[in-house]
């Protein structure tokens, strides 16, 4: 299993390098997955896909012994799947038709990141030989790998689980009036409702096995993505930002723990050495002279981003700006062929 996990910030083409990148790995002839985080759904435009809520195979010419599948990440089926498979089937449909439930899905900010590292977990789980992840900005990418690790903190500690397995059994038995946590369950109600903190807890008793199970699937899946055997980072920029935004992320991501593997630099302008003729107008002269100023430009930042990654020992690979926007797997195509003499 070799996972490969790209980072930019908004608007550098990141989401078509992680197409083309899977593309690339299906025409070498293996089993790939794209998986989008970000909710912004520019893989789906990408790929063409339908609006299917679990993986989808992704049609390729006749010849390619690959397989590409993409997919989106879609909450609430993640969550059902995780539920499903963690309590009996009766516990289940109390969780999923629980009002808090449907609160969770919908409501509660931070799910993506949540659920991010779960649909990972899953995806490995259901064989794929490759995993490759488009992220969100990269501000968002960073809660996506924080935001599992607090939760199975929170999980783990002692009086959460004790909460979440003895709420149930304290509100129906007899003997429990007169016990220290009846007494603050009950001054809860008082504050919140009694509805509420019924319905809360209710469902925090229900839930807290999936909890647990999510909280352990996500420390062996973080610990992968912390293996540089099994997991790399990519960092996608373009010439405007790419000091800056290479600096900062390889920083964040070492800091984590996180192993970096390469940096591309995408949508560099080509050089197309125009020779004017004389009779060309001034306006064609100077849009001639500003092109070449902003070749010039891109070139020298290229220059010193190439120089000063020599020292990190990692790839850094330039992709030309393409002249069309990508709209299907023929143009993440010529991004792959890129690729692919790198």
């Amino acid at each position: 299993m070799k996972i490969r996990i790209f980072v930019g910030t908004g608007g550098v083409g990141k989401t078509s390098v992680t197409a083309a990148s899977a593309l690339r790995t299906a025409l070498d002839g293996e089993k790939c997955l794209a998986l989008t985080t970000d909710p912004a759904l520019r893989l789906k435009t990408a790929l063409g896909m339908t609006d299917a809520a679990l993986e989808q195979r992704v049609p390729l010419v006749s010849a390619t012994k690959g397989e590409l599948w993409a997919a989106l990440l879609d909450v609430p089926t993640t969550m059902d799947r995780l539920v499903r498979e963690n309590v009996g089937v009766a516990r289940a449909r109390e969780i999923v038709e629980h009002p808090i439930y449907k609160l969770l899905l919908t409501s509660l900010s931070g799910m993506n990141e949540l659920i991010s590292v779960e649909r990972i977990s899953q995806a490995i789980a259901d064989g794929f030989e490759n995993l490759l992840i488009d992220t969100p900005p990269s501000r968002h990418a960073f809660e996506f790998l924080d935001k599992p690790g607090f939760f199975v903190e929170l999980v783990s500690f002692p009086l959460v689980q004790l909460v979440g397995r003895t709420y149930g059994w304290l509100r129906k038995s007899p003997f429990a009036g007169g016990s220290n946590a009846s007494d603050l369950y009950g001054r809860l109600q008082q504050m919140l409702g009694a509805t509420l903190v019924s319905q809360v807890l209710e469902f925090f008793g229900l839930f807290q096995p999936v909890a647990e199970a999510y909280a352990s699937r996500s420390k062996r899946t973080l610990k992968m993505l912390r293996d540089p055997s099994a997991t790399a980072f990519t960092i996608v920029t373009t010439p405007a930002g790419a000091k800056h935004d290479s600096d900062y992320l390889f920083n964040e991501l070492t800091k984590r723990g996180y192993f970096v593997e390469r940096l591309i630099l995408n949508r560099l302008w080509p050089d197309l050495s125009l020779t004017l003729s004389r009779g060309v107008s001034p306006a064609v002269r100077d849009l001639s002279g500003w092109y070449e100023a902003v070749c010039a430009s891109q070139l020298s930042i290229r220059n010193k981003v190439h120089a000063a990654w020599s020292a990190t020992g990692r790839q850094v690979v330039d992709l030309a700006e393409l002249a069309r926007d990508i709209d299907g797997v023929e143009a993440l195509t010529r991004i792959a062929e890129q690729l692919k003499s790198a």
